[in-house]
């Protein structure tokens, strides 16, 4: 009973406990001062009074001795470490707090600062923190997580991630340490590991009971009986090497047709550590839980798991009416001959498609025009003939025929509702090269030899089934037990494929029920992430099978191919078997990667600072010389004459008045005083430093002037100052078609007679540049105008190289242009994207076809 007081009420225990408080507090009243702060109690490592009693080890809590970790240093006796302060914890907050909130003897609150030590237990770890009151000094046990038993949820927990993400003890310390949390033992590990795969093994064998059950309501709801239809395949953990198939296990699965849910899954281990231990010692192997249960061979595996798995079926009142499986093994054989000879079998249709492409493959080497697209003819064709004939073997039998004679232009078999060559022969083929059949006779005889044992087996062909869900089952368990790691020595193999049963089954939301199953809480974060991860993969499966994702996985893998293709080409034989022991010289020779033409890069006018400019030069061709250089921005101008180092032509010295007479320029006559051209574009560029933000203005600079300045600036390595100094150009032609658009002709000339009623002495180049000055004042503007009629600096750059890149690789095309083969402007585009004609002559060899689809049909751009 209790009893009322004014504070409420209290219990007996708890008045006690009031009254042992107060008494405590009125001695540490009234004992002694301590003169001095003990030294310990700033430093990291604090130490214990000597004069107070060590407590004895009967008060600390034993923990589990697999979850306490072997000390690195290996010293004896040496179970709490006093350097806490060092590394990261893995501490539950909520614990830790309560365990903080008082003493176990004087119940005063402490304080982690307090500690004195801790024992690690994994992840887990006991601190012994001092009681700070002067007459109790007790060292209580303080807890950073909880308990089950004597085992630690963080460790437990800690297992089943190492299950679920597919990492070993090695892995998870690895992880540990890096982020300098102390490593946990192995012993320990092995421990929760096999306290967890216990669980992990029974929420398996749940789920595929409640996915048995829903596979049979499902079956008689889709097929009005219970004979179910199942899907078989093995996996194994050690990849073959096509000679050698030793794997020391393996496992098999079986999944419904309705469902896709494993519905039964077992496994074949030919070893176990601890008996082949007992076995080297001469020893008998102690109790364990021995997870081996094979002595054969590691190819008859699969039989074996196929017909355990029927047979528990049929003890349980199953029906297996039909089993879809590869053709790689004599499971149905042995499963008629051990079973029932009732059970059918349904052909799995990708492996049917993919030893149809070995075989076609296997031919490559005697024929040269069974091609690799050829061979993807062939298969996309195949294709359609199986999807199109389902439950038809007649029809499958006629569209082999067909098969066999529509590539080489024999359509006597074929039909009209696909095949247009019936009404019109001379059509060309879409997917053959050139547009015409394969002419090759002998390919033809071998191509139907496949095809007449394939219509033997038209019934099969005809009824089809998928192991994709078991080929997508054996990558899930590959993810939790890679195959470069050996796991069948003990459970944790068998537990790993529980936790791929379960994940299959129920998806990522199975690490919730393990944890219910062991009596841990679900956790809020690892049911949000769950939820989240369940999410997300519904979402990714709708959108998989929409028609538009399938219409862009095609088209993602046409472009793969395609540019795995064409690199392949450019780069030439890079790795092959034996080539570095290859006698013949390797063609070395790399075709250089496309190029393209730039991007028109535009460029704001607005708080830019207009310089008008102009060239006279030594003639029309882009590569001319300068021979007079202006420039003006208000009234600050600029003005210069060249020395060009090549003759000037005679029509440009009638237009300009400029001509050079024993190595001296004259200008209608008179001499003139020249510099040098990199003297000339040093004097230029330190008139525009005078300005900020510089943008080059000019009549028909783009075509002309631009190119012709830029060769100029080449030659004297100037082109970064250029980019330095200058933000980009406008080109006045471009800008007086944009605001007048019906002019009868737009030369300088006659814009200053039509819209200023005036004339000047045109080609003088500060005469030029005074008129355009006017001009672009006079007549009004948008901003939107003036800049579409801009380009950057770096475009004009760009544009400059691409046209030196057409200009270098032009001549060597002039064959083909006279030949008619290509025109002017494709020969223009093949040589501006980096291509010569020892280019294109090497690709066509490299090609299989023979021809030059691939290298010129790469994309370049964006």
């Amino acid at each position: 009973m209790t009893r009322w007081k004014r504070q409420g009420f209290f219990s007996r225990k708890k008045a006690l406990q009031y009254q042992k408080n107060s008494l405590l507090l009125s001695s540490r009243r009234k004992a002694e001062q301590i003169a001095e702060e003990h030294g310990f109690s700033s430093s990291s490592e604090r130490a214990v009074e000597q004069t107070e009693q060590e407590q004895s080890d009967s008060d600390i809590p034993e923990p589990d001795s697999g979850d306490i970790n072997v000390s690195l240093n290996d010293i004896p006796n040496s179970r709490y470490d006093v350097s806490w302060r060092e590394g990261r914890q893995v501490v539950e907050l909520g614990v830790l707090a309560d365990g903080l909130a008082g003493c176990a003897k004087c119940c005063i609150p402490l304080h982690l600062t307090h500690t004195v030590d801790i024992l690690h237990c994994g992840l887990g770890a006991f601190l012994r923190v001092m009681c700070q009151n002067t007459t109790c000094k007790h060292k209580n046990i303080v807890p950073t997580g909880k308990r089950h038993g004597r085992i630690w949820d963080a460790n437990t927990k800690l297992a089943a991630g190492m299950i679920h993400t597919g990492i070993g003890p090695a892995q998870v310390n690895g992880l540990l340490t890096a982020l300098n949390i102390p490593p946990v033992s192995t012993r320990t590990l092995q421990a929760r590991q096999n306290e967890t795969g216990l669980a992990v093994e029974s929420v398996a064998e749940e789920s595929m009971q409640e996915c048995l059950e829903e596979e049979i309501q499902e079956t008689v709801r889709n097929e009005g009986n219970e004979d179910l239809t199942v899907s078989v395949d093995a996996g194994w953990q050690k990849r073959g090497s096509g000679r050698s198939f030793d794997s020391l296990s393996g496992h098999c699965s079986m999944i419904g047709a309705q469902t896709g849910k494993v519905l039964d899954c077992e496994v074949r281990i030919k070893s176990c550590r601890i008996c082949e231990h007992a076995k080297r010692e001469k020893n008998q192997p102690k109790d364990h839980n021995c997870r081996q249960n094979w002595q054969g061979s590691s190819k008859s595996m699969e039989q074996d798991m196929v017909i355990s798995m029927v047979k528990k079926k049929l003890e349980k009142g199953i029906n297996i009416s039909t089993v879809i499986c590869d053709e790689d093994t004599t499971t149905m054989s042995r499963l008629r001959q051990n079973v029932s000879h009732s059970i059918t079998k349904m052909s799995d249709k990708n492996h049917i498609k993919k030893n149809f492409t070995s075989t076609l493959y296997s031919l490559k080497t005697k024929h040269k025009s069974l091609t690799t697209r050829v061979i993807r003819y062939f298969l996309k064709c195949f294709n359609y003939l199986l999807a199109q004939n389902k439950e038809n073997p007649s029809g499958i039998e006629q569209g082999l025929d067909a098969l066999g004679k529509h590539p080489f232009g024999n359509h006597s078999s074929c039909d009209k509702t696909w095949c247009a060559h019936v009404d019109d022969p001379t059509k060309k083929y879409s997917s053959l090269p050139y547009g015409k059949p394969l002419q090759d006779e002998k390919l033809q005889e071998e191509v139907m030899s496949i095809f007449s044992r394939l219509k033997q087996n038209s019934s099969n062909l005809s009824r089809l089934g998928s192991t994709q869900g078991n080929e997508s089952f054996n990558k899930s368990v590959s993810l939790k037990a890679p195959k470069n790691h050996h796991f069948s020595g003990s459970g944790s193999l068998n537990y790993r494929l529980a936790a791929s049963v379960a994940e299959k089954n129920s998806g990522q939301k199975y690490l919730v029920e393990v944890n219910k199953k062991i009596g841990l809480s679900p956790g809020k974060h690892t049911k949000k992430l769950c939820y989240l991860r369940e999410s997300q993969s519904r979402k990714r499966r709708a959108i998989a099978r929409t028609r538009e994702a399938k219409r862009r996985r095609i088209e993602l893998k046409a472009k793969k191919c395609q540019g795995t293709a064409t690199r392949e080409i450019r780069e030439g034989p890079t790795y092959e078997s034996g080539i570095d022991l290859c006698t013949e010289k390797p063609d070395y020779i790399q075709i250089p990667p496309p190029s393209f033409k730039p991007e028109l890069e535009t460029v704001p006018i607005c708080d830019q600072t207009l310089v008008f400019f102009d060239l006279e030069t030594t003639g029309l061709a882009r590569t001319s010389h300068i021979t007079q250089l202006a420039a003006v921005h208000g009234n600050e101008t600029f003005s210069t004459y060249v020395m060009p180092d090549i003759p000037i032509t005679p029509s440009a010295s009638d237009i300009t008045g400029l001509e050079v007479r024993n190595g001296i320029l004259y200008h209608h006559g008179k001499k003139v005083n020249t510099l040098s051209i990199s003297v000339a574009l040093d004097s230029f560029f330190s008139f525009l430093e005078k300005f900020s933000n510089v943008i080059l203005v000019g009549h028909n600079i783009k075509t002309f002037d631009c190119p012709v300045l830029l060769e100029a600036l080449e030659s004297c390595k100037m082109i970064p100052k250029l980019t330095e100094t200058v933000k980009g150009f406008l080109d006045t032609r471009i800008l007086f078609k944009t605001v007048h658009p019906n002019l009868h002709s737009y030369s300088q000339q006659s814009l200053a007679k039509t819209l200023l009623n005036m004339s000047y002495n045109a080609h003088d180049a500060l005469d030029d540049v005074l008129m355009l000055q006017s001009l672009v004042n006079k007549v009004e503007f948008s901003e939107i105008d003036h800049n579409c009629s801009t380009f950057s600096c770096q475009y004009a750059c760009d544009i400059f190289n691409y046209q030196k890149l057409i200009h270098k690789n032009l001549p060597s095309l002039q064959c083909l242009i006279d030949q008619n083969v290509i025109s002017l402007g494709m020969a223009k585009k093949i040589a501006g994207s980096g291509l010569d004609f020892s280019c294109l002559n090497l690709a066509c060899k490299r090609n299989q076809d023979g021809n030059l689809q691939r290298p010129l049909a790469e994309k370049v751009g964006h």
